[in-house]
């Protein structure tokens, strides 16, 4: 009886241990939600760009502001961005809207648009999209002039 009782107890213990354990390792996970295809969270304006180490933070918005960087993903893989509209990165920078196109295969996000000089062709990676935040790794950049 005293042995059945021992081993009932440290059953019991073994399995609120290891539930405990797998609670404290699932809270304490990252919070990355990863869009697929069509899905919807990406489409909008995103602008104020804030860059920490190699990641880019964006916040979302109605509408992209004037004479500020500013990039709109739309259904149906278009999308405009707006940034400088020249060479010259000195202020008073003026800026363009410039068409182009993404698409989306899980978190990488591959993008095409022009810019003053030709064409630019970048791979997102999405780190989260979460909390009103878009936060991403530009995994390649790649400028073509005269396009």
């Amino acid at each position: 009886m005293i042995f059945k009782n021992f081993c009932r107890k440290h059953f019991m213990k073994t399995i609120f241990l290891t539930l405990l354990i797998s609670l404290a390792l699932f809270s304490c996970r990252k919070e990355v939600t990863l869009i697929q295809n069509g899905n919807t969270e990406l489409v909008g304006s995103w602008i104020n760009p804030q860059y920490t180490d190699t990641l880019v933070t964006y916040t979302p918005a109605d509408n992209r502001v004037e004479n500020q960087y500013g990039i709109t993903f739309k259904p149906g893989g278009k999308l405009v961005e707006r940034q400088n509209s020249g060479w010259c990165g000195t202020p008073p920078v003026t800026t363009a809207d410039y068409e182009g196109s993404w698409t989306q295969d899980s978190s990488l996000v591959n993008i095409t648009v022009g810019y003053w000089g030709g064409i630019s062709t970048q791979i997102w990676n999405i780190v989260s999209l979460n909390n009103g935040k878009l936060t991403v790794y530009i995994a390649e950049s790649i400028y073509q002039q005269g396009k």
